[in-house]
């Protein structure tokens, strides 16, 4: 199964990621307005790369099974960035992806960044500084984040099925944590 084989390849790329936005410190009381800071303008970055590079390779049939998955999440983020004044990072690079399955390997990066997205907004609430901020981009999806996530883990499982696609879906994914990982 396609979302397994991802969840195990791509463990490292997302442990590195989440050391590098120092994840754990939203745990043990030490994450600081700074640290979140940096992680809403290092996604922003990556959705700036990726998110109109993927579109380009969804089909109709893509976005209507998937219509409760958010493509324009780049929208969110700049509110939030104009919420707490901070500018915009820029990086010179683009998605380099070569195909559908490429494009959702990374979308399987950006989606799955929402379940974390959810606990990180509702433990930032807790922050004083925090506490009245709209979380548009972490916390967009709400109740209907897990439903979301399920659907997308359902769909890429039926329509990658090969080892190429697989390998594919892999590659778009690893792609993807790479140039998170860079931005950060």
């Amino acid at each position: 199964m396609l979302s397994n084989y991802l969840k195990e390849k791509t463990a490292n790329y997302h442990n590195e990621i989440e050391t590098k936005l120092e994840s754990n410190k939203l745990f043990d009381g030490t994450f600081s307005d700074g640290n979140y800071y940096k992680m809403l303008q290092v996604n922003h970055q990556f959705l700036k790369v990726y998110e109109n590079a993927i579109k380009n390779f969804l089909t109709t049939k893509d976005i209507d099974v998937l219509a409760q998955t958010n493509f324009d999440k780049t929208a969110l983020i700049e509110k939030d960035l104009q919420e707490l004044n901070l500018n915009n990072l820029t990086f010179e690079t683009e998605a380099n992806l070569s195909n559908r399955a490429e494009a959702f390997g990374a979308l399987y990066v950006i989606e799955g960044s929402m379940l974390g997205g959810n606990v990180i907004a509702k433990t930032l609430k807790k922050y004083p500084n925090l506490e009245h901020k709209s979380f548009n981009y972490f916390g967009h999806y709400g109740e209907n984040l897990g439903q979301s996530w399920k659907t997308f883990l359902a769909y890429i499982n039926e329509e990658f099925t090969t080892e190429e696609e697989l390998n594919q879906v892999f590659e778009g994914a690893k792609k993807a944590y790479e140039d998170l990982i860079s931005f950060a």
